[in-house]
């Protein structure tokens, strides 16, 4: 029943005898509190409630589901609390309940759900750190956490999830330094630790995340050089390291980053020859205290930039 046009609230009764398996009306205009019977429908293996009005306090409105695989509740009017229940859901490989507005902790529960390759809480009002127990979610391809209020610094223990290709923390308060463990995720395709405050300086470890297509590490509180480490990253195609404090030189290995489509390094304090890239002749570099070369808006580079 997704992407129709229904309104209303949903009608009571729709999991008699609990055999109901799959249900979706994603994407309609659906409103209300979801049935009783619904919520305690053992039988789920995947649900799809997302893109709609429903509303109602999320850890009541929800059981626990033996069988559950997958269940999306995004973009909804849920409030209340993330239930500990979802961590008995011991099938579940997929939890999405983003752009919501779920208040509290994440909890540490969460981190039982070893089969886990999904999980999407992004732009809610979370708030505490992320759980240590996340240790345990090594099956995890995909983490979605922006957009809330998550602070503290990035817990050593999940170092351990190595098969991740998603890392989405942007839009929160983190704060220290960006772990050297973020080298050890090898399978890494997009990375986003923007908005944040993340301090000293980009770890040289990145550049071992040889597959990385997006890199935005802006709007944080990053100083040193950018390392010329990162020129491994062959597959890179955007890289913003904008609004930091990064001094130094654009390093001169970026001219073999050959798959660079945007490029945003403004408002540091970098300084130096702008490399002789295709991208970089497009690229966002205002803001930055003596960048130079043949790029529209820059002073060539005098005589001591030349040897």
């Amino acid at each position: 029943m997704d992407e129709n046009q229904f309104s209303g609230h949903l009608p009571e009764n729709l999991c008699q005898g609990e055999k109901l398996e799959n249900f979706t009306v994603n994407s309609n205009k659906l409103s209300g509190p979801i049935p009783r019977s619904l919520s305690k429908c053992s039988s789920f293996k995947r649900v799809h409630f997302d893109n709609n009005s429903f509303t109602g306090n999320l850890s009541e409105a929800f059981g626990i589901y033996p069988e559950l695989q997958l269940i999306n509740l995004s973009e909804n009017d849920f409030h209340g609390e993330l239930s500990s229940n979802w961590g008995k859901c011991e099938n579940l490989t997929d939890l999405r309940i983003a752009r919501n507005n779920i208040s509290g902790n994440i909890p540490p529960e969460i981190g039982n759900l070893r089969g886990l390759l999904g999980l999407d809480l992004s732009s809610n009002h979370l708030v505490g750190q992320i759980p240590k127990e996340f240790r345990k979610l090594t099956s995890l391809v995909n983490l979605f956490v922006q957009n809330n209020k998550i602070s503290g610094s990035i817990p050593g223990e999940i170092g351990s999830l190595t098969k991740l290709e998603t890392l989405d923390l942007s839009g929160n308060v983190f704060n220290g330094s960006i772990p050297m463990f973020i080298g050890d995720y090898m399978k890494l395709i997009h990375l986003n630790l923007s908005n944040n405050r993340f301090g000293q300086n980009i770890p040289m470890e990145i550049g071992r995340i040889t597959h990385l297509n997006v890199l935005d590490l802006s709007h944080n509180l990053h100083d040193g050089e950018i390392p010329p480490q990162l020129y491994h990253l062959q597959d890179l195609e955007i890289i913003n390291l904008s609004h930091n404090h990064l001094s130094g030189r654009i390093p001169k290995e970026f001219i073999s980053l050959s798959g660079l489509q945007d490029v945003i390094l403004s408002y540091n304090e970098l300084e130096g020859p702008i490399p002789n890239n295709k991208a970089f002749m497009n690229a966002s570099l205002e803001g930055n205290k003596g960048l130079c070369g043949n790029v529209t808006g820059f002073q060539p580079c005098s005589s001591k930039y030349l040897t």
